[in-house]
């Protein structure tokens, strides 16, 4: 089935006309809002069109409005509600020895379906991990690549070409914020765990490696989980350097069954938080210019 329009039943607002960001549907010489032919193939898919149409008209290939799409509830957070709402949300690397329902966890995965995204948002892939003793077994080979990264960085010749491989950001991240964290001992587990901080749980954004925008919604989709498992009373961070292992190390990969084609980009422990803070923390954002 191709996209269409139910002529039948349209009522010409030609709202999704306006709406699409593609230009993919039009108004033709008979005042019929179609969609173009020659630009069916750049649909994003976003459904827009769907979303908007009061009648129900637009049919989208693959996409059901009693399946795919619901009616959006009236209630909006208002801006004060918002704010004390990202205020009170920490990076949680304080967990109990409690396990998280996979109920839970389901709601956190179901915020993930609001998220925006930059294109092709099927292509990311989520690997959750609720179970403690399978991401303690990754542990000890995350451990030995974070003391790798000191031996890299020391030496003058793997310096050179893993900055070049890995891009300018990447390296000033590693060489600037890992590495002495690393020298330091921080991630042997003779410390405790300072990975997974122990987190009874994981989820794990990854695609494949050339697929389009995976890096920017795997980013968007983690600060999404993050969110939701605050409103959940949970507590979660963002975890780099657990992708970072899966992408150089077979065992770490294997364990956690990401398909080899894959990288993994953003990683995210999450758990019922320990303790309770009781401020939060002013930020400055660097350089802000408003340009009029």
């Amino acid at each position: 089935m191709k996209n269409y329009i139910n002529e039948e039943i349209c009522s010409h607002c030609k709202l999704c006309i306006q709406v699409c960001p593609c230009n993919c549907i039009e108004a033709n010489a008979q005042d019929e809002t179609i969609f173009i032919a020659e630009r069916e193939s750049i649909c994003l898919k976003c459904v827009q069109c769907m979303a908007i149409c009061r009648s129900k008209a637009v049919q989208i290939d693959g996409v059901s409005y009693s399946e795919d799409l619901f009616d959006l509830p009236e209630y909006n957070v208002n801006e004060k509600e918002f704010l004390k709402f990202l205020s009170a949300r920490r990076s949680v690397r304080n967990f109990k020895d409690k396990p998280v329902p996979d109920e839970m966890i389901q709601k956190i995965l179901e915020s993930v379906w609001y998220a925006p995204f930059g294109s092709h948002p099927e292509k990311v892939q989520i690997t959750v991990i609720n179970n403690r003793k399978k991401i303690e077994e990754s542990l000890p080979y995350i451990s030995k690549f974070m003391d790798g990264i000191v031996s890299m960085i020391e030496n003058p010749i793997t310096s050179f070409f893993a900055k070049r491989i890995a891009g300018k950001e990447t390296f000033n991240t590693v060489k600037n914020h890992l590495y002495p964290i690393s020298k330091l001992g921080n991630y042997k587990l003779e410390y405790g765990d300072r990975i997974s901080r122990g987190a009874p749980a994981l989820i794990i954004f990854h695609a494949e490696k050339g697929a389009e925008a995976h890096t920017n919604n795997s980013l968007i989709y983690s600060t999404y989980a993050m969110l939701a498992a605050h409103s959940l009373g949970l507590g979660a961070t963002m975890i780099e350097i657990i992708p970072a292992a899966i992408n150089k190390v077979q065992k770490v990969r294997n364990i956690f069954q990401i398909p080899e084609e894959n990288e993994a980009v953003m990683s995210v422990i999450i758990g019922y938080p320990k303790f309770k803070y009781k401020r939060a923390v002013k930020r400055t954002l660097q350089d802000i210019d408003w340009v009029k």
